[in-house]
């Protein structure tokens, strides 16, 4: 189990659980980022900015700033840098 933050740009993942500020966890979870969620971390912002993830249905943009810790369990990594 990992934090969604930490993984490359590529890996395929498991939503573990979402802890963090009660609005911005209650988003996330609005926005269908909730355990048991199949995601893909499409890019990462360098230097700690925004991450995009995508979902069967949307892509959400996270900013680890915001203090959303999304635990997951990864599933497959390609190795690949999203343009």
């Amino acid at each position: 189990m990992t934090l969604i933050q930490n993984l490359p740009a590529g890996t395929a993942c498991t939503i573990i659980s979402i802890e963090g500020d009660g609005a911005v966890a209650r988003r996330a979870r609005e926005l269908g980022l909730v355990a048991g969620t199949v995601c893909t971390v499409i890019r990462k912002a360098p230097f700690g900015g925004p991450i995009e993830i995508a979902t069967a249905v949307s892509r959400i943009g996270i900013r680890p700033s915001d203090g959303l810790l999304i635990s997951v369990e990864v599933l497959h990594s390609t190795g690949q840098v999203a343009a």
